[in-house]
């Protein structure tokens, strides 16, 4: 479910920072998301990504009780999101990218 989610996602295209948006992933033991992917409104639509990202954090809590997993318990609060501009630094052109917090990267981002 996690490749289906990323194939929708795409290259997350944008044109500016409104486009971007972050996607809560998967779900800790403990309960919150496993973790964030940065993704675009410009070609994915919300409600079909939103709904995928549920059936899959509803499998993921499944998985975790039916094998009585643990984790850290840590929050993994929502990362900022930006549009990046491409490399070539074509205008108006860019990826959707989380932007690491002050402490470095977060986990299982995109």
């Amino acid at each position: 479910m996690r490749d289906e989610i990323l194939r929708k996602i795409g290259d997350a295209a944008c044109r500016d920072d409104s486009q971007c948006r972050a996607l809560p992933l998967g779900s800790k033991p403990c309960g919150g998301p496993e973790g964030y992917l940065a993704w675009s409104t410009l070609d994915t639509g919300a409600r079909e990504l939103e709904a995928l990202a549920t059936r899959y954090r509803e499998a993921r809590v499944a998985r975790n009780r039916q094998l009585g997993l643990v984790s850290d318990c840590a929050v993994v609060p929502e990362p900022a999101v930006r549009c990046v501009a491409a490399a070539a630094g074509v205008a108006g052109s860019g990826t959707c990218r989380v932007v690491p917090g002050p402490s470095g990267p977060m986990p299982a981002t995109r």
